[in-house]
């Protein structure tokens, strides 16, 4: 398996305590997917990675313990929008996105 741009990467801080949040929530990236996916198939070309976020979070919330630790913080949403374009050409600027912490290159 080719190696991707978030392993190569000098990995900052932020990545770090992105890649522990996915490790403890594995669940989260293909639930993102999977909307990404829905919406595609329904034309949506663009769409908003902090609208599925706030999806997500209303979704845990009416189907999980109250007490649940789960907490999503939004810095990940960069994160989150990246990897998906990345790893699923199909969805090459579904997102937009700023420079950020999580760009993957100089040039994204």
């Amino acid at each position: 398996m080719q190696q991707s741009l978030f392993d190569v990467l000098v990995k900052t801080p932020e990545m770090l305590r992105y890649e522990a949040f996915k490790e403890a929530n594995p669940w989260v990236m293909p639930a993102l997917l999977q909307m990404v996916y829905k919406l595609h198939a329904q034309g949506h070309t663009h769409y908003g990675i902090a609208a599925l976020v706030e999806v997500l979070r209303y979704q845990h919330a009416t189907t999980n313990d109250p007490t649940s630790e789960f907490k999503f913080n939004n810095n990940y949403r960069a994160f989150m929008a990246r990897e998906i374009m990345q790893e699923n050409p199909i969805f090459e600027g579904f997102f937009s996105t700023r420079k950020s912490v999580a760009d993957l290159s100089e040039d994204y």
